[in-house]
């Protein structure tokens, strides 16, 4: 079983490094690293991407599994390709384009960076995927600075690429392949209620909502996370 593990926005594909060694080793794991793309324009073109990373990789029917921006891509992927994925995972993250307040703030976002620099963003929005930061002072600080080096460009064509994404809102009930969500009970970047509308729209739901986490439930909650995926890929 052939599993790729998309990460999110302001993060590079070592979000994953202490959660892949929990799940059994007889799955085959690839990481898909977007962090350093400056030519796109929506999230169609990361899509595009990771079909060219799949092909040269040689995969067949994966599993696809994305945390936040990361879910926008594996969605986008699985709605244009439904045939070629065989199952989907959304990591804090939503089927929902952004609402017009939402796109306002993205282009604010992308101004600031672009004016501002990376390590000004993600000092300010890296803590904030936490319910208490408190706690992970030092793996935080240690991901601010490794963070910090993504390019601004980058930062700032992912932020318009969301902006610009497609509502797959309609997309869900489509996908026969099963589909799970994990969501942060205090996620300020997809709040819960939002979220859980969604989940009716699933022929094959599977939902983690977790009381004790954010935006980072494969830190904040690794092992609860760890057992739902596991129970999940055991359906498949």
């Amino acid at each position: 079983m052939k599993i790729i593990w998309i990460h999110g926005f302001g993060e590079d594909s070592t979000v994953w490094e202490d959660f892949l060694p929990k799940l059994p080793a007889y799955y085959q794991h690839f990481t898909f690293d977007h962090a350093l793309i400056t030519k796109a324009t929506d999230i169609s073109d990361y899509a595009l991407i990771l079909r060219e990373f799949i092909e040269l990789h040689e995969i067949t029917n994966p599993i696809l599994i994305g945390h936040s921006m990361g879910g926008y891509i594996a969605l986008e992927y699985a709605g244009t390709f439904p045939d070629e994925v065989s199952g989907l995972g959304l990591f804090h993250s939503s089927a929902a384009a952004d609402s017009k307040d939402k796109k306002a703030e993205r282009l604010k976002t992308a101004q600031f960076i672009q004016k501002n620099g990376s390590k000004a963003f993600i000092e300010n929005f890296y803590p904030k995927m936490f319910s208490s930061p408190e706690n992970y002072e030092e793996l935080i600080s240690r991901n601010i600075e490794r963070y910090s080096l993504i390019p601004a460009e980058s930062l700032s064509t992912a932020t318009l690429a969301m902006r610009n994404r497609k509502d797959h809102i309609n997309t869900l009930s489509t996908f026969k392949f099963p589909l799970f969500q994990i969501l942060g009970k205090s996620d300020k970047f997809v709040p819960l209620e939002l979220a859980l509308q969604q989940t009716i729209q699933l022929q094959k739901p599977y939902t983690l909502v977790l009381n004790e986490a954010a935006h980072a439930g494969m830190i904040e909650q690794a092992p609860i996370c760890v057992e739902f995926i596991r129970h999940f890929l055991h359906q498949l």
